[in-house]
């Protein structure tokens, strides 16, 4: 399954000391709730809110390696979402889309390409990243624990990725990015297989892993990430911001002058630094949060919830035109919504 030359001649490395290798565990989730695909990704924490309208569909596939702690998965989701993710603690996040799309990924407020030259994303859990996905949009994910990253690295005499910067972009080869969504695609074909419990199997993921070091740690120049620019920071995090603000319930809704009084801008300039970050206009993208945020409460809450008591928390008054965006989003009612949230 994997080249000779993963083994560079050798049998692969033992695992570093301290750590043992537990048998590996491969799943697949499927869901056609935005909010529920969130949570699909083992010892994650993540909220998705959908941006682009018609039933969502969502697929996971994920191979864990309890010790080292280890995850690599495939992530494929039907609409354009926004994603606030944090990985399990001590861990950094890899992230590169697969070969299939050619609309722009955002990250962290800045467009990537999707064509040949990829990136390779890079985040720390302990400051947790953001992504705007476009549609039938598909990514490959690494997360490693961070102190055995750097054994393993040390190991094997390579130079551990630096993560002086919370989140960076890596520009990749063609070449180097094809080995890499190859590489990752094998270790979860290895999984799905049931043959990494065959002692043959054991080393064939040992000698993925390998393979897999050493392509993470092969980036241009050891380490080409190029930290984002202070104005840029600023206006993601302003971005964010006014995400959050609409986030919260309120009986009335949160204009675009209301959230420039909050945020001290200008209008222009809030519409100037959406449109960097997200580009689209702060009005649809706030609208789309507000429903989103809707469908969870209509989702979790209790049976005797209205769909007019939650839609009002979130300041929307006037329930035709409520339903009709929300069904334009998510392709039912928001009635539909609380029935299947109350049936579950």
């Amino acid at each position: 399954m994997f080249p000779a030359s993963a083994f560079n001649g050798r049998a692969p490395a033992p695992p570093a000391a301290g750590w043992s290798m537990d048998p590996p565990q491969y799943r697949v989730r499927t869901s056609d709730d935005v909010d529920e695909h969130a949570g699909h990704l083992s010892a994650w924490q993540q909220q998705y809110d959908q941006l682009s309208g018609g039933r969502f569909s969502g697929r996971v596939r994920e191979l864990w390696v309890d010790g080292p702690r280890l995850q690599v998965f495939h992530e494929h989701t039907s609409r354009q979402t926004s994603q606030q993710c944090a990985p399990w603690s001590g861990s950094v996040w890899f992230g590169l889309a697969d070969r299939q799309g050619r609309q722009p990924l955002h990250f962290c407020g800045q467009a990537q390409r999707t064509d040949p030259g990829r990136a390779l994303l890079r985040a720390r859990a302990s400051e947790g990243f953001e992504l705007r996905t476009p549609p039938d949009f598909g990514i490959y994910g690494v997360v490693l624990d961070q102190d055995w990253l750097h054994a393993q690295a040390e190991a094997a005499g390579l130079a551990a990725p630096g993560l002086a910067s919370p989140a960076q972009a890596i520009s990749l080869s063609d070449g180097h990015h094809a080995a890499l969504c190859h590489t990752i695609e094998q270790l979860l074909q290895l999984g799905q297989s049931g043959e990494v419990d065959l002692p043959w199997g054991r080393l064939a993921l040992q000698a993925g892993l390998e393979q897999l070091l050493h392509l993470l740690c092969a980036g241009p120049g050891g380490d080409a990430g190029v930290p984002r620019p202070a104005a840029a920071q600023r206006r993601f995090a302003l971005v964010m911001a006014a995400r959050e603000l609409a986030r919260q319930p309120s009986h009335e809704a949160l204009g675009v002058d209301e959230l420039c009084q909050r945020l001290h801008l200008t209008r222009r300039t809030l519409q100037n630094h959406f449109q960097a970050v997200l580009g689209e206009s702060p009005a649809e993208f706030l609208k789309a949060v507000r429903l989103n945020a809707c469908r969870r409460a209509l989702r979790a809450g209790p049976a005797d919830a209205s769909v007019q008591t939650v839609a009002a928390r979130w300041g929307f008054s006037h329930m035709g035109h409520f339903s009709q965006d929300y069904k334009a989003l998510f392709g039912e009612l928001p009635s539909e919504t609380r029935r299947r949230g109350a049936a579950g």
